[in-house]
């Protein structure tokens, strides 16, 4: 054996005694960690949004913030109108009320720096900026402002979504032909005329969540900004005049908070069930193993240690809940029960062999020790890829872990050996026959085993009967597994994420009613934006813009000068007319006090080196989103000097990046951890035949085996779902290597390798089958979430362990003994003796 692997178990055993011997101070250390873990842990929040799966110091995050800091802007809510019978959307009174809520949203919202509402059109009309008289004249101020500009064409038919469905109405040509224009809306009136349908639009950006506003769940769930807004925008359209109108409202911060409302508490009922089941199953699987339920007890109270322990330090560390960090809990809480059914097992194996409890517990820690360390050191090297990760949730989801699986070391040596010795009962010590020493003990299947153990060790006979037709076969499953893994598909849509709730389905009829449900900001930035010469690059910049199919129109401060030097008909490009230089100043000041579309947004004073333009974009998803976001920029940096830069946000934009981040180089950072943990092992074991059997027949085959089920069940990749690999990987290499080190120590001690696969399947069938089932079958309750981004995690969990159990029980031994008979493995291997 070599030197430093002799120094390792001694340390690991001298580690055992002194904690089996010293007790007290061992409670009394924990109690104390465990006291500061509480502490810490209240700090711990659930945090939601899709902010947080882009990193702080890219450039999408920075360009987000600074739309909504500095603009007010990105965030959009639609408040649809609609009119009950006796009711008349175009009645001078119901065009007053409405005004006067538009106003008062500005007055009463937070952030609320653009509201655009269907009176507005009517008020940009020949009426001087007021709301006609009657009812003629409103429809004739929204005929005349219709046919003004192009632009008013599309904005317009977003207000009022019904003249879509007159005869009247005509789609604005794509690409902005010029020979569609001049054009005219003849009788634009009787398209307006029987509409009952009216959308308000607020954009709104950052703001401030009051202090005495604690959340909900003793603020584990935090206040946020859109529910601030959300009931804002409610409070003050209950507080107005609206007889005779229903509103709805809409869009992504309202459909966002209601389902991260409705996840929070289904998510903590269907965690608690999980951590129900587990705890059932832990005592059916390892009662008879153990025979007395309170023995299982003192793995579970460890088990819960580490996760308390683990909780603490996200608080210290500042890492809150969230999709992808859901995943820490069924790695961390599987490792820390099997790493502690391991030392209990080993150790209840040395007393039932004779050894006295500080012998059994230095013995247990000294040999099945020596395994943790290996998995720990594993896991970790190759979890450490995933600090290179683009998503911030996935590099804490990577430390979250680590840290789990060195907590779950300690205490399994120290805590839960002091726990074994503390409880021990004389019955459990039975006088053997055999070496305590490892060396002729019968550790198979005979009259005292259990259900379980013989399971297993007729399941090591098939296996040593017929190892190459198991592996044939399971290699099959594995090919096959392998070759679906690039087809596992990633929902395109982030609504495809949720359930089917109401506030789901009056986005989706939105969007299926007005021309242009998107926005998206093109920040141009340079000296002194507010210039004629500037204003005539960005003229040019959104005519080719205009350009693109999906694009329904472009409004900008250059815009709103365009439209105040406008009258009907609606011209093409090539006729747009814009203020002379010497009046320009003048025309920028007017328009500069002009509350209605379209507007400055903020005065040039505010930002005088930035502009902004607002793209109105056409229901679109998937790629589609990716191509309009990347046109957009790409025409900005042909059209614009090379004075001016460009930056492209939006809700759009946010969220696909969101989708592409949460995949994005999840193959490599896989490959990437699998290879840096293979290297650790092989270093470990100083045999790469033995690293590249452990990590690719066991981590590898699960990884492939998941990846075929999850295809042929439908489930794609989601923020949960893409740490299955890396819990493959914990999981995998704990059961692999607790396995293959029990049939190294049994062959090292003289056993045939037959016998020896079938002691180290017997031995180890219950603490793995523990660990795994437990985790399979507890947060496998997650399938019946109503969320899709949930139930597929439990799909995608139970999947994962199944093969783990599979591939560590079946297809690693059948490999291992096939190389082993052949001479490749375990040549000149040294007694192992736990002395």
């Amino acid at each position: 054996m070599p030197e430093d692997d002799r120094n390792t178990r001694s340390v690991l055993g001298r580690i055992g005694r002194t904690a089996a011997s010293n007790r007290r101070a061992v409670f009394a250390g924990v109690l104390v960690l465990l006291l500061l873990s509480v502490v810490g842990a209240a700090g711990v929040q659930m945090s939601l949004g899709m902010e947080l799966y882009v990193d702080d110091d890219s450039q999408t995050m920075q360009d987000w913030e600074e739309i909504q800091a500095d603009f007010d802007k990105g965030n959009v809510v639609f408040v649809v109108v609609e009119t009950d019978d006796g009711t008349d959307l175009y009645d001078p009174e119901t065009q007053e009320q409405l005004s006067d809520l538009y106003g008062s949203y500005y007055d009463d919202v937070d952030a609320a720096a653009l509201v655009t509402s269907p009176v507005h059109p009517v008020k940009a009309g020949p009426g001087g900026g007021e709301v006609p008289e009657t009812r003629e004249d409103i429809l004739y101020s929204l005929s005349y402002s219709y046919n003004e500009h192009r632009s008013n064409m599309g904005v317009i038919a977003n207000l009022h979504p019904d003249i879509q469905d007159t005869e009247q109405y005509p789609e604005i040509p794509d690409g902005v032909d010029p020979d569609a224009y001049p054009m005219v809306v003849e009788d634009a009136e009787d398209m307006f005329d029987g509409g009952d349908t009216g959308i308000i639009i607020v954009q709104y950006g950052d703001i401030e969540v009051p202090e005495d506003r604690d959340g909900e769940l003793f603020g584990f769930l935090p206040t946020s900004e859109d529910e601030i807004v959300e009931e804002q925008l409610r409070e003050t359209t209950a507080n107005a005049d609206l007889d005779g109108m229903e509103l709805t409202f809409t869009g992504t911060p309202v459909f966002e908070e209601a389902a991260f409302g409705m996840m929070l508490p289904e998510m903590i009922q269907l965690f608690a069930m999980a951590f129900g089941i587990i705890l059932l199953l832990v005592v059916a699987i390892m009662h008879g193993r153990l025979r007395k339920t309170r023995r299982v007890a003192l793995p579970l109270v460890t088990s819960l240690s580490v996760v308390l322990l683990m909780l603490g330090m996200m608080g210290f560390v500042g890492f809150d809940f969230n999709a992808i960090m859901l995943g820490v809990m069924p790695i961390a809480l599987g490792l820390a029960i099997d790493y502690s059914l391991q030392i209990q097992t080993r150790y209840v194996e040395e007393r039932e062999h004779g050894r006295q409890p500080i012998d059994a517990a230095e013995v247990a820690a000294r040999t099945t020790g020596r395994s943790l360390a290996i998995v720990l050191g594993t896991t970790a090297v190759g979890l450490g890829s995933l600090l290179i990760a683009d998503v911030p949730p996935v590099r804490q989801f990577g430390i979250t872990v680590v840290f789990s699986v060195l907590a779950a070391m300690v205490l399994s040596i120290t805590f839960l050996i002091a726990l074994l010795v503390t409880f021990d009962e004389p019955e459990a010590a039975v006088t053997s026959t055999t070496d305590p020493d490892g060396a002729g003990r019968n550790d198979t299947v005979d009259e005292t085993t259990g259900f379980v153990e013989g399971v297993f060790g007729r399941l090591s006979g098939v296996i040593a009967a017929r190892p190459l037709l198991i592996v044939l076969l399971l290699s099959a499953v594995v090919v096959g597994g392998a070759t679906a893994y690039p087809a596992v598909d990633t929902k395109e849509d982030m609504l495809d994420y949720w359930p089917d709730i109401e506030e789901r389905q009056e986005i989706r009829e939105l969007e299926a009613t007005v021309p242009s449900p998107n926005i998206n900001y093109v920040i141009i930035e340079t000296d002194d934006a507010y210039t004629y010469e500037n204003f005539q690059s960005v003229r040019e910049f959104q005519h080719e813009a205009e350009q693109h199919e999906h694009i329904v129109t472009v409004m900008s401060p250059a815009r709103a000068m365009e439209v105040g030097e406008a009258s009907p008909p609606a011209t093409g490009p090539q006729g747009d007319t814009f203020p002379e230089p010497d009046e320009f100043d003048a025309a920028l000041d007017h328009r500069t006090r002009v509350d209605r579309p379209p507007q400055l947004g903020l005065t040039p004073a505010d930002h005088p080196d930035r502009i902004v333009v607002q793209v109105f974009v056409e229901d679109i998803e998937g790629q589609t989103e990716r191509e309009v976001i990347d046109d957009t920029k790409a025409t900005a940096d042909a059209t614009l000097p090379d004075h001016m830069e460009t930056r492209v946000t939006g809700e759009m934009v946010l969220n696909r990046n969101v989708i592409e981040n949460v995949t994005s180089g999840l193959t490599r950072t896989t490959l990437v951890s699998f290879g840096l943990g293979a290297l650790f092992l092989g270093l470990v074991l100083r045999s790469g035949r033995e690293s590249v059997l452990l990590v690719g027949s066991v981590s590898g085959g699960a990884l492939a085996i998941t990846a075929g089920g999850m295809y042929a069940l439908g489930v794609p990749w989601n923020p949960l779902t893409v740490t299955t690999a890396a819990i493959i990987l914990g999981i995998g290499i704990d059961y692999a290597v607790h396995i293959y080190e029990r049939f190294r120590e049994e062959v090292g001690g003289g056993s045939s390798p037959d016998r020896a696969i079938a002691t180290a399947l017997v031995q180890k069938s219950r603490p793995v089958l523990g660990s795994g089932a437990t985790t399979m079958l507890g947060f496998g309750v997650l399938t019946v979430s109503v969320f899709p981004v949930l139930s597929n995690f439990g799909i995608a969990i139970a999947l994962a362990m199944g093969a783990a159990l599979l591939t560590a029980f079946v297809l690693m031994p059948a490999v291992a003994l096939i190389l082993t008979r052949r001479g490749y493995l375990l040549t000149g291997t040294e007694p192992s003796s736990t002395e």
